[in-house]
């Protein structure tokens, strides 16, 4: 069974190898019970990630009951878009740290793959700054095969600037660099690189 699990813009996680699109915002989950239930035998059946079944504690969501032990330790290292550490969370590849604004020495988390910012709703959310738009105003994206950072607009109305310039498209990062979005500033720090990359044995 292949396992690749991916997280839509809107948070939720799916795995991509069954489905195309998040399956939790076209409501298109089949219902499931847990293990031992008395529901219908069509169910597929699964069990609570804080159950008892020792390996099960370690992914943070439910796996299918049937799949096998070694299969789990793959899911529980599988590492794609999105890293995953050992709990099944995503493993932290950089940091926004607000430097100028509202939201002055809050720091804001990054993982692999896409990370939407938005004033109420996103991976990066940055309260208060009513410049920002409410969900999707831009992006930083991490690509973890060529451990690049980089960052662009998405579906905000006003400019967001990297290093006091204009940004149109997406365009690379690097350590230090002050991102401007509303009236925010926010200082760019990178963990992954040429030194360090989670797709490493042994580090997720």
């Amino acid at each position: 069974m292949e396992i690749k699990m991916v997280r839509c813009p809107n948070g939720h996680y799916y795995n991509a190898a069954l489905h195309n699109t998040c399956p939790e915002c076209s409501g298109k989950y089949t219902p499931t019970e847990p293990v031992g239930g008395t529901g219908s035998p069509t169910y597929g059946p699964t069990e609570p990630a804080d159950g008892s079944g020792g390996i099960y504690s370690a992914y943070g969501k439910t796996v299918p009951a049937d799949v096998s032990q070694n299969d789990r330790v793959d899911f529980q290292r599988t590492s794609t878009m999105e890293e995953l550490t050992a709990n099944g969370t995503e493993a932290v590849v950089g940091w926004l740290v607000c430097i100028e604004g509202n939201n002055r020495g809050i720091d804001y988390r990054l993982h692999a793959g896409y990370n939407y910012i938005g004033r109420e709703a996103g991976d990066v959310q940055i309260r208060d700054d009513t410049q920002i738009s409410r969900q999707n105003h831009a992006m930083v994206a991490y690509d973890s095969s060529e451990r690049l950072y980089y960052m662009g607009p998405s579906a905000g109305r006003n400019l967001i600037k990297v290093n006091g310039k204009a940004v149109i498209g997406a365009v690379e990062i690097h350590n230090y660099d002050v991102i401007s979005i509303g009236s925010t500033k926010l200082l760019f720090i990178a963990l992954c690189g040429d030194r360090f990359g989670w797709e490493e044995s042994g580090n997720v």
